[in-house]
């Protein structure tokens, strides 16, 4: 098939226009301010009647100096904690932190596997599949990065494990 003149400009710009949006969910989620940048930010949906739920997302420090991440805001959550988890024989327990360094040229995740993230307490109504909602990240050296969280589906979370929280008050 030999394509001419305005046909072949058609179908190069058509291909360029899918090139490019291609492109546009690897950099969707990612937040930048100063040296850190923030990414794929996410949280599970929760059930009516959860007053808490969780974020987590990554954040890279291209810096030459170590920073910290020492809270986070959001309209959705009465307040916001940093918290780890830890098992003690069968129980889980989760306590707030003060903050969680990035070191100069590294990166860290917050994620359902290491126990790490940002707790959202007292939610104001239950966080619902495929929503999106504004939150800012406080780091502190580079300030606040304003973020997007999607809400993702639920998922099983401690496999029977009984949570305790203590060392804070919700």
């Amino acid at each position: 098939m030999v394509l001419k003149g305005f046909a072949m400009k058609k179908l190069l710009n058509i291909l360029a226009l899918c090139a490019g949006a291609a492109l546009l969910p690897a950099h969707a989620q990612d937040f930048k301010q100063g040296d850190v940048e923030v990414s794929s930010p996410y949280a599970r949906a929760t059930v009516a009647g959860v007053k808490n739920g969780a974020v987590w997302f990554s954040v890279k420090n291209s810096g030459k100096a170590a920073d910290r991440v020492v809270g986070a805001k959001t309209d959705v959550a009465g307040h916001t904690e940093i918290h780890d988890m830890k098992m003690e024989g069968d129980v889980m327990h989760m306590f707030q932190i003060e903050g969680i360094e990035v070191a100069a040229g590294q990166s860290i995740t917050l994620g359902e596997g290491n126990k790490l993230h940002v707790m959202l307490m007292n939610l104001k109504e239950p966080l619902k599949e495929g929503d999106k909602f504004k939150m800012t990240v406080q780091f502190q050296q580079a300030g606040e990065v304003p973020i997007e969280v999607v809400v993702k589906d639920m998922k099983a979370g401690m496999h029977g494990h009984r949570m305790e929280h203590k060392e804070h008050k919700h």
